[in-house]
């Protein structure tokens, strides 16, 4: 069983329900957080899940709310279960679109973080891992696919795991590079930020969700990255997915700490 738990369903715009981006995914001893939103550190230990204790990270692309708790992740990992400084941290491999290896050298290198370099030193053990559309990478009992999407450095993941697939959009517009890495699958994760009137920026809507999921037909549907405005009007995306013949029932909005198995 793979057991996926959203850490953050929304965006930096902050409401009740849903902050920030994350994702993690539990496929028995492979552990996988996907973009280190603001607040996933703390989710995840509210979850009793050590971050150390991560196989990797995949980021979708690098606007903040996708990876403002990459930095405290990175300094966290000098330091062991008991909060010693480590002699010898196992890696921390971050997978990540084309420039992973540019912003995490630039943003270690400027001298409010210089401290990361020297004395922390943790290039020893940061494996930065850049994927391209169609690559394919093993981690752990885990198969990840890669697809670049249209949004600024996107990238969108298939995650395979004992003949079960779950895919994750990032942040995009409709895109049909992502509606072939999602065919059939048994989970797809996709944002819907605004309301089909609201819509601004390169992001999906209600409508476009409808027609992303009538081509792609995965098995069931989770939704996530809501801004606010769609606070009480979650059972509107229900409704477009459900005339796009997918079943109510199959149709999670996701909150924060949403947790659904596959």
């Amino acid at each position: 069983m793979t057991r996926i738990t959203i850490l953050g369903a929304g965006s930096i715009a902050p409401s009740e329900k849903r902050f920030g981006s994350g994702i993690y995914i539990e496929a028995e001893e492979t552990k996988l957080l996907i973009d280190p939103g603001p607040g996933t550190i703390y989710k995840l230990i509210r979850l009793a899940v050590n971050p150390l204790s991560l196989t990797a990270v995949l980021i979708s692309h690098f606007h903040l709310d996708h990876i403002s708790d990459l930095l405290p992740l990175i300094m966290m990992w000098c330091y062991d279960e008991e909060g010693k400084p480590s002699p010898r941290p196992k890696n921390l491999h971050l997978i990540g679109p084309t420039g992973l290896q540019k912003l995490v050298e630039q943003v270690i290198s400027i001298d409010a973080f210089s401290y990361l370099t020297n004395p922390m030193q943790v290039n020893r053990f940061l494996k930065l891992d850049e994927m391209l559309h169609g690559d394919t990478r093993q981690v752990g009992e885990c198969k990840i696919t890669a697809a670049e999407v249209l949004h600024l450095n996107g990238l969108a993941y298939r995650i395979e795991h004992r003949g079960k697939n779950i895919v994750y959009s990032g942040d995009t517009v409709p895109d049909q590079r992502l509606i072939d890495l999602a065919k059939n699958c048994d989970l797809l994760i996709h944002e819907c930020s605004f309301p089909h009137q609201q819509l601004i920026g390169k992001h999906t809507s209600e409508k476009q969700l409808a027609e992303i999921t009538a081509k792609a037909k995965p098995q069931k549907i989770l939704v996530t990255h809501l801004y606010p405005s769609w606070n009480g009007r979650e059972h509107e995306i229900i409704e477009a997915l459900r005339q796009a013949g997918m079943p109510p029932e199959n149709v999670i909005v996701g909150q924060d700490l949403t947790t659904v198995d596959v």
